[in-house]
Formats: structure tokens, sequence, C-alpha cells
């Protein structure tokens, strides 16, 4: 059973997918060891795009940073990381106990170079500046890394290539097979909602888990989604409150809305990976599914396959297990639709002949 308040006390400021105050979340306060990035929030807020990324030798596993950890070597159980991007590194060496490098620094000038690479110790220096300070990486035999200048800052000198797996893999895609797959998630997930179209209460929600009557099957336990549902049913005003969206929204039948707006859906493509910035959340592995709805007129389609756009087209994110799906997310995009108040009919369809 999963504690309604705290899923409430933990997301709801990050109930709308992606709202600006959940994506500056820096990664490294308290990030496990598997958070993305190894915890550089820099990295996490560009979603960098790394190309190799290097360890000291002896410490490129789990147990070996915890008993690094246990023996002082490293300040926090963090993978030391070097991540080479385009021109820049990320780092992570300021978990190193050794190091007398500024610990405000995550990021140093990359200048590639023939047989390795240098990166700038000053941020003013440039590639061209041969006299600047800097650490000097040379590649060696097997692959790995030696750096004689790296002493002098407390670094380990010598480095191996660790490149993280992709965690989460793309499944094969087919857009009739995701409709299909949509049309009956859609159809399970109105049966679940039920209970919370009228009157809901978190200790509905509570009660309802407790029964074995939860929204499992059809929605991500303690996710963006869960914590968005809740909040419409139970609080619609400080759901809407919440949201960020300009203008006149409405604030009444917020979860009945969101089934009417879900029943005229149809699946129009993918969007890849969500890029969640929040690590508890990572691990969800949530794809972006983009929407086409009656009356949307803008963006009819849908960007091109697996590439990820805002404020375009509406869309979900799914957890897709075979052919099951369960939601992750809902779209700021797409609740722009949801809470778009009512408008009275124009005057030619109420009998009104006034002119």
């Amino acid at each position: 059973m999963f504690d309604v308040a705290r899923v409430l006390l933990l997301w709801a400021a990050c109930a709308v997918a992606a709202l600006p105050t959940c994506a500056a979340e820096p990664a490294d306060a308290g990030a496990p060891l598997d958070a993305p990035y190894d915890g550089n929030h820099w990295a996490v807020l560009v979603r960098a795009g790394i190309q190799a990324r290097y360890l000291p030798v002896g410490l490129s596993d789990a147990r070996a940073i915890r008993r690094a950890v246990a023996d002082g070597t490293l300040r926090e159980a963090v993978y030391p990381s070097l991540q080479l991007a385009d021109d820049v590194a990320y780092i992570t060496t300021n978990a190193l106990s050794s190091s007398t490098l500024d610990r405000r620094k995550n990021i140093l000038g990359l200048c590639r170079q023939p047989g390795g690479f240098r990166l700038l110790l000053q941020d003013t220096a440039t590639c061209t500046d041969g006299g600047a300070p800097g650490l000097r990486f040379e590649q060696t035999a097997a692959g790995g890394l030696v750096c004689a200048t790296c002493a002098a800052l407390g670094w380990p000198t010598r480095w191996e290539r660790h490149d993280r797996p992709a965690q989460c893999p793309l499944p094969a895609w087919d857009l009739a097979a995701a409709q299909r797959q949509f049309g009956a998630w859609r159809q399970r997930f109105e049966q679940d909602m039920q209970p919370y179209l009228h009157g809901a209460t978190e200790q509905r929600w509570e009660a309802q888990a407790a029964a074995g009557r939860s929204a499992q099957a059809t929605v991500v336990p303690a996710s963006r989604a869960s914590a968005a549902l809740i909040g419409m049913s139970t609080s619609p005003d400080a759901f809407v409150d919440a949201s960020g969206l300009p203008g006149e929204l409405r604030r009444s039948d917020l979860l009945a809305r969101l089934l009417q707006v879900l029943g005229t859906a149809q699946v129009i493509g993918r969007g890849g990976r969500y890029p969640e910035p929040l690590p508890a959340l990572e691990a969800t592995c949530a794809q972006v599914w983009y929407l086409a709805l009656p009356g949307v007129a803008a963006h009819a389609s849908a960007p091109p396959a697996d590439r990820f756009v805002r404020d375009s087209v509406p869309f979900i994110t799914v957890q897709q297990h075979g052919d099951q799906l369960r939601l992750a997310g809902l779209s700021r995009e797409l609740l722009a639709v949801v809470l778009a108040p009512e408008r009275p009919p124009p005057a030619c369809c109420t009998g009104d002949t006034r002119r």
C-alpha cells in the first residue's frame, strides 16, 4: 500500500510533468549511486550528451565506492567521474577527500588533443592557450588514461573508461499497436477512476488501496501521474493553482474532464524517453506518447519519431511492459486542454435572438 499523504507531500509540486521548479531540482542532493550523470546537477539540467565517462582505477563499482566512503577516501557515496561532452567535462571529483580543487567547480573546459585531452582549470582559459593551468590525460594502450599532473590536485593518476549502459532502451514502435494498447489501457483506467469522480478524499484513496482496489494496474504508484490524479480529485483548487498555467481555468470535475479528453484522444507518435530530471523517478523509464485531440487544431501532427518537443502536441508519459501500459505523467500541454474553462454556447444556439 502506498502512503497517499507522503506522495502528496513529495510530488504535489511535480504533478504536472516537467514544471520548471521540478526541472531545476539538483540531482546531487543526497543522490544515490545510480543518479543520472553521477549527480552532476549541471549535466542534469542541460541533459548533457555524454560521449565518454572515466573513473579512477579501483572506484568503478558500488561496493568499492562504499568502502571508499568508510575509509575516508570519498566524502560521500558518489562516483568521482569525468564525463566528457563536446567541449566540457562534467566532474564529480569533489567527492574525493584528497581533492584540493575548488569544490564549487563541477564543469571544466575540455580540449581534445592527439592521444588524449586536457582539462582547463580556469574558467577564462581557452584551448589555444597552451600555458593555461590544466590537467593532461594521456591514453594508454589498454584504453585507460594516465594523468601525471593530477597528483598535484590530490586526484588519482590512473583512470578507466566506464560508460553508463542505457538504463531504459526503447522498445520497437508500431503506431497501430500503440493505439490498440492505449485503447485497452484507457478502458481499464476509466474503470479504476470511477470511485474518485465525486467527493474523493485522500482517505478514500487510502481505503481503496488497503482493500486491494488501487489503480496501480493502470497508474504508476508514487509517480507524477498518481500525484496529479489525487490532487485533481481531492483538492482541485490547489491543483489548479499549482499548475502554473495562465488565464482563467476550470476548477471543478477535473478528473471527469480528464477522462472525457482522453476518451477522444488518438495516439499519433512517440517522443522517446521522457528526460526525467528527478533521480527518484528516472527508474520509471517513461515514454512520451503524443496525442491528437479533437478541437485542438494547433500542431496537429506529431514531431519526428522519438523526438521530445515541449509547447507543441499534448502528450502523456507511459510505462510500458509488453502490451501493458501504466500512466506515468500528464503533460502541461494536455492539462491546458483539460483545464480550459467551459464557454457558453453562442447566442445563435441558445434561442437568444437579441441583436
